[in-house]
């Protein structure tokens, strides 16, 4: 992506409090990522001794590093985050999810709409997220399968639907009709909702949290494949990975930065000192980076 497309992608994020990103995963990336969600579900059920799935299997960079690191990792979604958030961004939750049709009847119309985890009811002004969702579905996004509604603008206006219309459509909403592979990522104080999917097929997507690494996370950073990502990044002193995953060794100094300069001028100055503290070790990343391309063909 370049710079000029970013900046045009941030300036639509900042105004619309959404973007499409087309074709971000190729076709075998979707296929993979539905095998993912069948071998994760099909543990789920023995471990539960369920017959029915479940509606998510999440932790997915623990569950199968080699297709999930590559998906959190993609610039063209951590470059965004990083854009619109600032260079503390770290993984806040991997979920596959899949879900059956419903009833006929509810063709067309609105799940429930809502603002995400710490959201707020917005007073006009823009603010940056605090959490940034990219959702990237598993199928042609038709009317059978339900697809994204957003209300453009409304991370920022004071946009009320009241309780009893939240899940009745909106005169201000758009439709998302997304193919496999393109990806929507969205303000988390935009007002969004799914649509009820009367298709025949379940209805899956992938979805990717970001937010800042000041904050909790619902992605587990436990595991001992997490565990081995992160001594990587710290043996080939990539701050970016590690940050991703929950060690932030810049934090006490970047998060009590002063604040008296425009955040993007300290943002480009940060990511310049990551760049020149990873220099030290290119050889080292290089190996790493030769070793994984290898072990995901």
């Amino acid at each position: 992506m370049s710079d000029t497309e970013l900046a045009d992608r941030v300036r639509a994020f900042r105004e619309d409090g959404y973007v499409v990103l087309p074709g971000v995963f190729g076709t075998d990336e979707v296929a993979a990522f539905r095998r993912l969600y069948d071998e994760g579900a099909d543990d789920w059920q023995f471990v539960h001794g369920r017959e029915d799935p479940p509606l998510i299997v999440g932790h997915l960079v623990e569950r199968n590093p080699r297709v999930a690191l590559g998906a959190v990792t993609r610039p063209a979604l951590l470059d965004l985050a990083e854009a619109v958030m600032g260079p503390a961004v770290q993984l806040d939750s991997t979920v596959l999810f899949s879900a059956d049709a419903e009833d006929p009847e509810a063709k067309g119309r609105p799940v429930h709409w809502h603002r995400d985890r710490f959201g707020y009811f917005p007073n006009g002004s823009y603010m940056k997220p605090l959490l940034v969702i990219c959702f990237a579905y598993l199928q042609e996004m038709t009317i059978e399968y339900g697809p994204l509604r957003v209300i453009p603008g409304s991370h920022r206006t004071p946009v009320n639907i009241p309780e009893d219309r939240l899940e009745e459509p909106h005169e201000d909403e758009v439709l998302l009709h997304t193919t496999p592979g393109d990806v929507v990522l969205i303000h988390h104080n935009l007002l969004h909702s799914g649509t009820h999917s009367v298709s025949e097929d379940r209805r899956q997507f992938l979805g990717i949290g970001y937010n800042t690494s000041a904050m909790r996370h619902d992605e587990s950073y436990a595991g001992p494949n997490v565990r081995a990502i992160v001594a990587t990044a710290r043996r080939t002193r990539d701050r970016r990975m590690l940050r991703l995953f929950g060690e932030d060794e810049m934090f006490d100094r970047r998060q009590n930065a002063g604040f008296t300069t425009p955040e993007q001028t300290a943002w480009e100055a940060w990511r310049r000192a990551d760049e020149e503290h990873a220099g030290e070790s290119t050889d080292a990343r290089a190996r790493v980076a030769q070793a994984r391309r290898r072990f995901s063909e």
